[in-house]
C-alpha cells in the first residue's frame, strides 16, 4: 500500500476550516495540541491519528470520507463505471461552501 497523500488531506482540512470559519486555535484548543501542530497538519508537515481526523471532521462537521475519499482505489461493488451519485460528487467536492449552497438550492428547486 502506497502512503497516504497527507499533503492533500491537510489541503482539504484547511479549506474546509476556513470555509467554516474557524482557526487553527479553536480545532488546537478542541484536540488539546499546539496551534502549530494543526498548521503542520495542514501543509502535510505532520500526519494526524485516525482519532485526530475523527475529532477533526467532527469540528468541522463533515466525515473523515471527506478527507480520504481521493485516497481509495478500489472499485465498490464490482462496479467498471462510476454512478451518476459518484460522478455529481466527484465533481463538486473541490467546490467551496459557496458554490456548494448554490448547488444545493438549485437541487432544492428540481
Amino acid at each position: 500500500m502506497s502512503e497516504l497523500n497527507f499533503k492533500m488531506i491537510g489541503l482539504k482540512i484547511k479549506e474546509r476550516r476556513q470555509d467554516q470559519g474557524i482557526t487553527q486555535e479553536m480545532i488546537a484548543n478542541y484536540l488539546d495540541v499546539n496551534p502549530s501542530h494543526i498548521s503542520n497538519i495542514e501543509c502535510g508537515r505532520a500526519h494526524p491519528s485516525l482519532s485526530a481526523l475523527i475529532k477533526i471532521a467532527n469540528i468541522l462537521q463533515c466525515s473523515v470520507d471527506y478527507f480520504i475519499q481521493g485516497e481509495y482505489t478500489f472499485i465498490g461493488n464490482n462496479k467498471l463505471e462510476k454512478s451518476i451519485d459518484d460522478v455529481i460528487i466527484e465533481k463538486i467536492q473541490y467546490c467551496d461552501m459557496d458554490k456548494k449552497r448554490k448547488i444545493l438550492s438549485i437541487i432544492d428547486i428540481l
